[in-house]
């Protein structure tokens, strides 16, 4: 989306950029924007999963089966276990501190829950197997504060 950064509601390069550093709100509000500027919401909409990749991805679409693709992504999620937030935060968090959860997509499977364990035994917390609010809090108490960042300016 870089390159489509007037389309996306943007002045110029970096101020997108800056906003998809900023937080994942912010970078679902540009795609939104995109997806409205485009009339791609409406292929998004039907399902036609075709014309969406052609006009998000462009001509050579089809060379990574981009369509195909979202087309199996979506038929996973309609009849499977939707992302839980709170194991997605989780996974992002383990991640950050050098934990392996395994991808980022909100199931806590075999992966993430030995990734939470890995970390509960090494901070001395009761083990949990389920992810919620304390565990959670957990590690989000674990990062480093902003001013302790890397490049933090």
């Amino acid at each position: 989306m870089g390159e489509n950064f007037v389309v996306a509601g943007f002045q110029n390069v970096e101020d997108i950029l800056a906003a998809m550093v900023q937080s994942e709100d912010a970078q679902l509000e540009a795609m939104g924007s995109f997806l409205t500027a485009t009339k791609l919401g409406a292929s998004l909409r039907t399902h036609d999963w075709t014309t969406f990749a052609r006009g998000y991805n462009g001509p050579n679409f089809a060379i990574n089966r981009y369509d195909v693709r979202l087309n199996g992504e979506f038929q996973r999620l309609s009849v499977g276990v939707l992302p839980d937030l709170k194991v997605r935060a989780a996974q992002l968090y383990l991640t950050y501190l050098g934990f392996h959860p395994g991808p980022i997509e909100g199931i806590a499977g075999e992966k993430t829950l030995s990734a939470l364990a890995q970390f509960q035994a090494q901070e001395q917390i009761p083990l949990a197997n389920t992810v919620d609010d304390d565990v959670v809090a957990q590690l989000r108490n674990c990062l480093p504060s902003p001013d302790n960042m890397p490049n933090a300016a």
